[in-house]
C-alpha cells in the first residue's frame, strides 16, 4: 500500500493541460469565467481521478458510504447475436462479484448513435462495455466518477481500461496453426478496439462475422481460420469443418471430435480486476495501472 500524497491544484493543472487559473476558477464554481463546458468536465474528472475535494453539487454523494452503487453501460447489436451472448455473460460475472461485496449493480443498456445522455444520479462508479467513442464521450461527460472501460480503446488517461490481451493471443494461434490463418471476430461499437484486433493480424486476414457471405466462406475452404469467441465460434462451426477452426474461448474444452480447438481466454480474470480496480479507484486503498491486458 503506498502512502497517498494529496493533489494540488498545479497537479491538476498540469495533468488536464490547462492554467492554475483555470482549475482555480472551476474548483470554486466561479461565475463568469469563459471556460468552455469540455475544459469544465476535464478539470473536474481530473479532481475527481487525483482525489482533490470537488464542489459538493457534482459530488454523486457522500465520499464515506457503506453502500457503493455500480453501473454497468452497454449496447447490444441485433446483427451480432454472439457478442452480445459474450457482454451478457460478462456482465453476469460482474454482477456476481459486485453481490458478494454488497454493492448495489444497475444495468444501464443505453442505445448507439446517442443524440444525449440524460445520467442516472445516485452512481458512484460505471464500467462500460465496448462503446464507441462517440457514444463513450457523450455518456462519460455527464460523470464526475470513475468510470472503468472493458474492450474498450479510449486515449484518455482519465478512464481505467481492461481489455483482451490480441497479441499474445496471436502468438498462442501461431503455435498452433502457423502463419498463415484467418481471423473471424464478430463486430465491435469500440472503433479503436476493433482497429487494435485487426492490427495484431496481416493486412485482409481479419474477417468480420456479420459481413461475410457464403463466398467468403467459400474461399475459406482448407484454410486454417481462428476464431475470437466463444458464442462466434458455435456459429462458424457451421460453415467450417472442426478440424480447420481454433476458437479462443472462456471454456477450457478439451479436443475431442465434437469440439474445436481452444485457446482458453480468462473472462474471469476480466471481471475480477475490474471489481479490484473499481474498489480501489472508490475507495483509494492502493495504486494500480490504467491499462490491463487479460489474455
Amino acid at each position: 500500500m503506498s502512502e497517498e500524497k494529496k493533489a494540488t491544484v498545479r497537479d491538476i493543472a498540469k495533468k488536464a493541460g490547462v492554467s492554475v487559473a483555470t482549475v482555480s476558477y472551476v474548483l470554486n464554481d466561479k461565475k463568469g469565467a469563459k471556460i468552455s463546458d469540455a475544459t469544465r468536465k476535464k478539470v473536474l474528472q481530473v479532481a475527481n481521478l487525483l482525489n482533490y475535494s470537488i464542489p459538493e453539487k457534482y459530488k454523486s454523494g457522500s465520499e464515506a458510504k457503506a453502500v457503493y452503487s455500480i453501473g454497468v453501460v452497454y449496447s447490444l447489436d441485433s446483427k451480432t447475436a454472439s457478442r452480445n451472448a459474450e457482454i451478457m455473460q460478462l456482465i453476469s460475472l460482474l454482477a456476481e462479484r459486485f453481490a458478494r461485496m454488497k454493492y448495489n449493480f444497475m444495468l444501464l443498456p443505453i442505445e448507439p448513435s446517442l443524440d444525449s445522455y440524460e445520467p442516472v444520479s445516485g452512481l458512484d462508479g460505471i464500467i462500460a462495455i465496448d462503446l464507441s467513442e462517440h457514444d463513450f464521450k457523450m455518456m462519460s461527460g455527464n460523470y464526475f466518477i470513475p468510470i472503468l472501460c472493458l474492450d474498450m480503446m479510449i486515449n484518455d488517461f482519465l478512464f481505467y481500461q481492461i481489455h483482451t490481451d490480441i497479441e499474445t493471443i496471436i502468438g498462442k494461434a501461431r503455435e498452433k496453426l502457423g502463419r498463415d490463418f484467418y481471423l473471424i471476430t464478430d463486430n465491435y461499437y469500440n472503433e479503436g478496439y476493433l482497429e487494435y484486433i485487426s492490427s495484431a493480424m496481416p493486412k485482409n486476414m481479419t474477417l468480420i462475422y456479420s459481413e461475410m457471405s457464403d463466398k467468403d466462406f467459400k474461399k475459406l475452404e482448407n484454410k486454417k481460420v481462428l476464431v475470437l469467441g466463444t458464442f462466434l465460434g458455435m456459429e462458424v462451426r457451421q460453415h467450417l469443418p472442426l478440424s480447420e477452426i481454433l476458437v479462443v474461448s472462456t471454456l477450457d474444452n478439451a479436443d475431442n471430435t465434437s469440439n474445436p480447438a481452444v485457446i482458453h481466454h480468462d473472462m474471469d480474470k476480466k471481471a475480477n480486476l475490474a471489481m479490484n480496480i473499481m474498489m480501489n479507484a472508490l475507495e483509494k486503498k492502493f495504486d494500480v495501472k490504467h491499462e490491463y491486458k487479460v489474455c
